[in-house]
């Protein structure tokens, strides 16, 4: 069973993940992971309860760590959260980065010499870029990045499966 932590903070873009979530759930557990276990607003105005902190979870538990998008502020300084991201892209783990997340990466020094987008980045017209375990995505590419994450963690039973996936979810189309 696949294990997808899902990084919540004040102020994160939901909508940019709930596809990608909806699709990791077919294949394992979703892991919410606050800076605390105090719930979270989200910039849709959800309150949001974590399943956990981020101080008592384990690098070894994470098969997939997903970041959304919104006000990284709070985040840029986050020593805790910055060791985490990095021990998960040494162990190559997978690491999801979408919106403003690709910023922090940046930050935190992880995209150096790797083949990712930024919002930064206005000069590259991918929606999506995959690097060895890491993922990165604009926010207008929250379809592209579910379904390449799904790719990646080969959660497709076949190619029939990844075409009826992408022409549902990406060209709205049934059957």
């Amino acid at each position: 069973m696949m294990h997808t932590h899902v990084l919540i903070y004040d102020g994160y873009v939901s909508f940019e993940i709930m596809l990608a979530t909806y699709l990791m759930k077919t294949k394992g557990d979703i892991v919410t992971v606050g800076l605390t276990r105090e719930p979270v607003r989200t910039y849709e105005d959800l309150l949001v309860m974590p399943s956990t902190s981020l101080e008592d979870i384990d690098a070894a538990e994470i098969d997939l760590l997903i970041i959304p998008g919104g006000d990284i502020s709070g985040l840029l300084e986050h020593t805790h959260l910055a060791a985490l991201v990095q021990a998960l892209d040494a162990q190559e783990r997978f690491i999801a980065a979408i919106c403003s997340a690709t910023d922090l990466l940046q930050h935190y020094g992880m995209l150096e010499d790797r083949y990712a987008v930024t919002n930064a980045a206005t000069h590259i017209d991918d929606l999506v870029r995959v690097d060895r375990n890491l993922i990165t995505a604009r926010a207008n590419g929250y379809a592209d990045f579910a379904i390449e994450l799904g790719r990646m963690l080969n959660i497709y039973k076949d190619e029939a499966d990844l075409e009826e996936t992408i022409q549902y979810f990406k060209y709205h189309r049934n059957g």
